[in-house]
């Protein structure tokens, strides 16, 4: 190589002959160039003189130059202007690795571009690595936040793709991925970070996959066989583990927002259902509300010296309150507010129930503690242990006002006199339905006299909170009442209302509203 190189700086074409031409003219004298081998280069073959010079390059002679005066300085400039060619061709060969290099890189970019799978974007790392840098093993390993801990994405070889139980700051490749610095180890055995457990690999380069300041994995590259990795290779791992790096965010990026879009077609997918579900369910809660609407009275029975007035309200679509006035033989009636228990569909089923079976007795026990009592017995054996219905029953003499009270563990029911003074009517008995046959219910007789108001309801009432939580209370009712004693029966249920929603605000109503107000007007 160095002859060839030397026949060419002697050649018209590489400058040489000229510049032994002017030199030689200079002087007056004639030189001989030639080669290694003594193949005659430049010159005659007789040339005058028999000095003999050497032209040295590396320090090796690659050729003569014989001659009198000047031969020493054309072999000096010789040498020279091979060293300059030897320069000029290393870095043409060096810009012509650097340009396949960037043009590789390029090509990696534009690839890397075209891909949103992790595993193919970590295959297409360790492929153009290859080609880049010679290794017997590589992987592409994933960084796990949460438990610290490396997964391999992807790999080649024998050694590194079987590495298990890699964690961050634990290791050679885990020290790196701690400090975020790529390095090069060229001699594994010696690194005191290494796993002693672990061997197969002599030399080892390995880059961290940064996304900004945040480590997410590493490439490794190893070689079984000793090799020196340089700073040029690093570099060159570095450029592509900044590009995956990138790419593996996207991709994840892209699978979040496939899984999203994903997540939210099925949340939508749901939604309908719920809303298609939600459309049936309020079609059978109003038909159950219409159906329970119906079982109350459509209007209260007139009786003849009394003025009556009742009104629900539940607090969701169906109720479980329940209020009738029932007139049956001898000039009797009969006057009911129930509370059944818990809300809803369920207790409308069972407030229905009560219903169905107090009209059903009525034709049968001729005192009201035996209606209660037979009542209570039916309803226990027909629905659950946790189901029972609380009740005041008033069983009314239309003629003379006499009358007899039961109240089966309701609460406190009011009789307000003419005069304003007031009586609590309190529980004779168990609830209804909630403990086994056999235990007597107690009665109250009371008087209604002319101008006289009873006040039958549900605990829905005294229960009714405010914003703040606090109750509306007997005391407000009983206040109300009195204080309303000479207005008809209707105008009294309507100011219990109004000061049940003035007092409850904002508040929403968590319990069924249901009162009934019997006045006596004549004597």
């Amino acid at each position: 190589m160095s002859r060839v190189a030397l026949k060419h700086i002697v050649s018209p074409r590489g400058g040489g002959a000229a510049a032994i031409a002017a030199i030689t003219g200079a002087l007056g004298t004639s030189v001989r160039v030639e080669d290694a081998d003594g193949r005659v280069l430049h010159g005659a073959g007789d040339a005058a003189g028999t000095a003999r010079y050497p032209v040295l390059h590396g320090g090796e002679p690659v050729g003569w130059v014989s001659g009198a005066e000047g031969a020493q300085a054309v072999a000096e400039l010789l040498a020279h202007l091979m060293s300059k060619d030897a320069e000029r061709r290393a870095l043409g060969t060096e810009v012509l690795h650097l340009y396949r290099e960037v043009n590789l890189i390029y090509s990696f970019s534009e690839k890397l571009a075209a891909l949103l799978d992790l595993d193919r974007v970590a295959r297409l790392t360790l492929q153009e690595a290859r080609h880049l840098i010679p290794a017997t093993d590589g992987a592409v390993l994933l960084l796990d936040d949460d438990t610290g801990t490396l997964s391999t994405l992807a790999g080649f070889g024998q050694v590194l793709p079987a590495l298990a139980g890699l964690r961050r700051a634990h290791g050679i490749i885990g020290s790196i991925v701690a400090s975020g610095v790529a390095e090069i180890v060229n001699d594994v055995d010696a690194d005191p970070r290494r796993v002693r457990d672990r061997s197969g690999l002599r030399s080892l380069l390995c880059a961290p996959l940064r996304v900004g300041e945040r480590v997410i994995g590493a490439i490794a590259l190893g070689s079984a066989a000793s090799a020196a990795y340089t700073a040029a290779e690093l570099k060159l791992l570095n450029t592509l583990a900044l590009q995956t790096a990138t790419a593996i965010e996207n991709a994840r990026l892209f699978e979040r927002t496939i899984q999203a879009a994903r997540d939210r077609e099925a949340l939508l997918a749901a939604n309908k259902e719920m809303e298609v579900a939600r459309a049936k369910l309020e079609r059978e809660f109003e038909l159950a509300a219409t159906i329970q609407a119906q079982l109350f009275p459509a209007e209260l029975p007139a009786i003849a010296g009394y003025d009556v007035a009742a009104r629900n309200r539940p607090a969701r679509q169906c109720g479980g309150d329940y209020y009738d006035a029932l007139p049956y033989v001898d000039g009797r009636v009969l006057l009911c507010v129930a509370d059944v228990s818990g809300k809803g569909v369920p207790a409308a089923l069972l407030m229905s129930h009560t219903q169905a079976t107090l009209r059903a007795l009525l034709g049968g026990p001729r005192t009201l503690q035996a209606l209660a009592a037979q009542a209570s017995e039916l309803l226990y054996a027909s629905t659950a242990a946790n189901k029972y219905v609380t009740a005041a029953l008033l069983d009314l003499d239309i003629a003379t006002g006499a009358a007899r009270f039961v109240s089966d563990g309701h609460a406190d029911c009011l009789l307000v006199r003419a005069d304003g003074t007031a009586a609590r009517l309190a529980s004779t008995g168990a609830p209804l339905g909630l403990l086994p046959p056999g235990l007597p219910y107690d009665e109250t007789a009371i008087s209604i006299g002319a101008g006289d108001c009873l006040v039958l309801f549900s605990d829905g009432i005294a229960d009714a909170q405010n914003e703040t939580g606090e109750e509306f209370g007997d005391g407000r009712l009983l206040d109300l009442v009195i204080a309303s004693r000479t207005q008809s029966a209707s105008a009294m249920v309507d100011r219990v209302f109004n000061a049940i929603d003035a007092f409850a605000g904002s508040a929403p109503q968590f319990d069924d509203v249901t009162i009934l107000v019997l006045r006596r007007t004549g004597a």
